[in-house]
């Protein structure tokens, strides 16, 4: 589905490195975090500025265009996608920073062809605890799910902040979380990242003590702070998260679709020898099939509305963020169903270490427990239209 006219270049420059790229990262499920000659290869070639402000020198890409090219890169590589997803999240999160302290973090290093963009990860879960002092904030905490931070130049994490013992708390009662932004040598990373999918990902705990944080070197997470009015930064900050966490479980589906039909060409049967099993490894890969395609007409087509009202002028409403949350949980979803039958589809094949399929599944299940795409989400959009709880998730 299109929205635009004119492809994107990153998107073409997305496609046109995918070999390499997954080349570069063949070692990243035994090192547990992406290679650094892909990281260096997708920054260079501008795909890690995507939702950096063309004011600090980034490429404010429109949002679908740059979660197209999250999701070529998931096709290529799981672990490159995702990665591509948490840097391209905490930019879009960290244009709401005071415009000294964003300039800082987000203006390209270098001169010349030689310039770089920075690179931002973190986690907004609450887990940080600070306190204010004299001209900012001294923060101790440690995160979970530090995806792609080896790599990253600033990290962030969620913090609750006290001033005379009391959690400072936004107009509405709630806590103010504050996404506070920590230089890369500040901040411990622990190796403690071993799981069964996305290995790749890199996403190890991170840990800060006692370190101080200038004054508005952060931005509260309040759903309304907004430094820059381009429509990028008008998209809802939790309704881009969705989006982009969906298009990675996108990207990783479509791959092991055509991976799956490399292998049946290449054997020639998939385990199943009579007539009638490759009757059923045709229908479960039809309907594989049809389950990809209708997630990419589900996020597309609720982003795409989302991000036409936005260039036109037209108020985002709830019910337009609930529709692009549902989205991304259906689409997750759908894609996983995909893979499963995939998967099941391959027969003992899958089994085998080097088989793709087997990395799709795993890849693709690890996936579905971030919270943005949680199955739990059903439940609380239902409890907004039904019983009017709170959208605070949205």
């Amino acid at each position: 589905m299109e929205f635009n006219d004119n492809r994107a270049p990153e998107l073409n420059i997305a496609v046109e490195l995918s070999q390499e790229l997954e080349a570069f990262n063949v070692d990243a499920e035994v090192n547990c975090r992406v290679n650094k000659r892909a990281i260096d290869l997708m920054r260079s070639s501008g795909l890690l500025a995507m939702t950096i402000p063309a004011v600090y020198g980034g490429a404010e890409l429109d949002v679908l265009d740059n979660l197209k090219v999250i999701e070529q890169l998931s096709y290529a590589d799981s672990a490159l996608g995702w990665s591509a997803m948490i840097y391209s999240k905490t930019a879009h999160l960290g244009a709401a920073m005071p415009e000294h302290w964003a300039r800082q973090v987000y203006s390209h290093q270098g001169e010349g062809e030689t310039q770089v963009c920075p690179i931002t990860a973190g986690a907004a879960a609450p887990t940080g605890k600070g306190r204010k002092v004299d001209g900012g904030i001294m923060v101790t905490g440690r995160w979970a799910w530090g995806s792609g931070a080896y790599h990253a130049d600033w990290i962030a994490g969620g913090t609750l902040v006290e001033d005379n013992g009391e959690i400072v708390r936004l107009a509405n009662g709630q806590p103010a979380v504050h996404l506070v932004f920590f230089k890369r040598e500040e901040v411990l990373l622990h190796e403690n990242w071993d799981p069964s999918g996305l290995r790749g990902t890199g996403s190890s705990d991170f840990e800060v003590t006692e370190v101080f944080v200038p004054e508005g070197r952060w931005m509260v997470l309040d759903g309304i702070t907004r430094v820059l009015d381009t429509p990028l930064y008008r998209f809802p900050a939790l309704s881009y998260f969705a989006a982009a966490v969906a298009v990675v479980p996108l990207g990783i589906a479509r791959r092991a679709l055509d991976d799956f039909q490399v292998l049946v060409s290449a054997n020639g049967k998939t385990g199943k020898s009579s007539k009638t099993g490759n009757s059923i490894v045709q229908f479960e890969f039809g309907q594989a099939e049809a389950l990809v395609a209708s997630a990419r007409h589900v996020i597309w087509g609720s982003t795409g509305e989302m991000w036409n009202q936005i260039i036109s002028g037209t108020d985002v409403e709830l019910e337009d963020k609930r529709q692009v949350r549902l989205a991304a949980v259906q689409a997750t979803q759908m894609c996983t169903q995909a893979v499963a039958m995939l998967y099941s589809a391959a027969g003992g094949a899958a089994l085998q270490g080097h088989c793709s399929m087997q990395k799709h599944f795993r890849d693709i299940n690890a996936a579905t427990q971030h919270r943005q795409v949680s199955r739990e989400f059903y439940r609380l959009a239902g409890g907004v239209r039904l019983d009017g709880e709170s959208p605070g998730l949205l």
